[in-house]
Order: C-alpha cells, then sequence, then structure tokens
C-alpha cells in the first residue's frame, strides 16, 4: 500500500472523481439518491478531507483502488488539524452541493460505527474503499483490506467500517469480516457495521 502525498490538487481531484464514479456507478447505495456530479463532488470533498489528514491510501503506483483508514487513538491527537480540516469540507459542501442535494447527503454522513464501538479503547476505523472500475472483480478488494487487517492483528484491536449495501456486506463478509449491526437512517436505507476482530481467534 502507498499513502498517497504530495499531490497536485488536479491530481487529487482527479482521484475523488475517480472515487466517487465508482461509488455512483455501482448502481445501488446511499450515494445514488443523488444526482450523478453531485455525488461524485461529495466524494471528492471527502477525499480531499481524507488527503489532508495523512489517511488516504493506494494499491499501487498503477492506483487501481483507494483506501482510507485510521486507529481511533490517531484521530483524538488530530486537533486543530481536524478542525480545519473539517472547516475546509464544509465550506466546500456549502459552496459545491445544491442545497437539494445537501439535505439528502447529511444522514450519509453518519457512522454508526461510532456509537457501536465507542466504548473500544482503540480499533482500526476503515471509511473509504473504492476499487476503479475497470479492477474490479481481479482481487484488490483483498488487497486493499490487508494493511488495516494486519494492523489490527499485530495490536490486536478490531477492524470495523460502515457499508450501505447487501451486496457489499458479501464482498466483505468474503473478506473475513462479519456483519454486527444493522442501523437505519434518516429518509430510510440502511448502513451495515462489519467487524474484523482477531481477538475472537
Amino acid at each position: 500500500m502507498i499513502r498517497l502525498t504530495n499531490l497536485t490538487d488536479e491530481e487529487l481531484k482527479t482521484i475523488g472523481r475517480r472515487i466517487g464514479g465508482a461509488f455512483y456507478d455501482e448502481g445501488e447505495g446511499l450515494f445514488t439518491r443523488l444526482d450523478r456530479e453531485d455525488a461524485i463532488t461529495a466524494l471528492e470533498i471527502m477525499t480531499e478531507c481524507y488527503y489532508r489528514l495523512g489517511v488516504l491510501y493506494t494499491t499501487s503506483e498503477q492506483q487501481e483502488g483507494y483506501l482510507a483508514y485510521w486507529r481511533k487513538g490517531e484521530a483524538r491527537e488530530w486537533g486543530m488539524k481536524m478542525m480545519r480540516v473539517s472547516l475546509h469540507m464544509t465550506w466546500r459542501f456549502l459552496r459545491e452541493i445544491p442545497f437539494r442535494s445537501l439535505k439528502k447527503l447529511l444522514p450519509l454522513m453518519s457512522n454508526p460505527y461510532e456509537k457501536i464501538y465507542q466504548k473500544e479503547p482503540d480499533y482500526v476505523v476503515i471509511s473509504m474503499v473504492a476499487v476503479r472500475r475497470e479492477f474490479q472483480g481481479q482481487g484488490f478488494l483483498h488487497v486493499l483490506l490487508e494493511e488495516p487487517f494486519r494492523i489490527a492483528q499485530e495490536q490486536n484491536i478490531p477492524c470495523v467500517l460502515d457499508t450501505d449495501t447487501e451486496l457489499k456486506v458479501k464482498k466483505y463478509i468474503s473478506c473475513g469480516m462479519k456483519k454486527t449491526a444493522e442501523t437505519q437512517i434518516k429518509d430510510g436505507g440502511t448502513m451495515y457495521t462489519m467487524e474484523r476482530d482477531y481477538r475472537d481467534e
């Protein structure tokens, strides 16, 4: 895995749009409630957020897929950095996403795993996973998950994520995760919380 650094604004935008397209073009999931361009822009903004936090990774120089992950313990240390990134992301959302789409977007920003695992002192959280369409079905999801799984195993802590479709649940189960919760979100739809917990093994 390669952590993405020293990107130009144009390179970062290209990556964000690739990720947005990968999510939207699945044809299902919560982001398909938005217009295609609004969904891609929203995911491009989120990608920039992860990049600014230093938690955006790719599979290789070919960038077959992308991943954002971190440990709960790390997030507690972000402080002012997180505040600056959050303010920038909010400003971009308000400036670039029409109000009708913002209303649909807000429920999608919830993170059920935070409540479910709030008593855990530490865990690895996977916040975004995307394999580019031309590389799907070639095992890159497994490649993307290897590093966060390895860290969780080494530290003896859970690795968790939220996802939004039954198909994705099945894919994560095939990678060794299990479903631990289903959360109904505002305006319908379900978020599924997944876990890989090496303490069970």
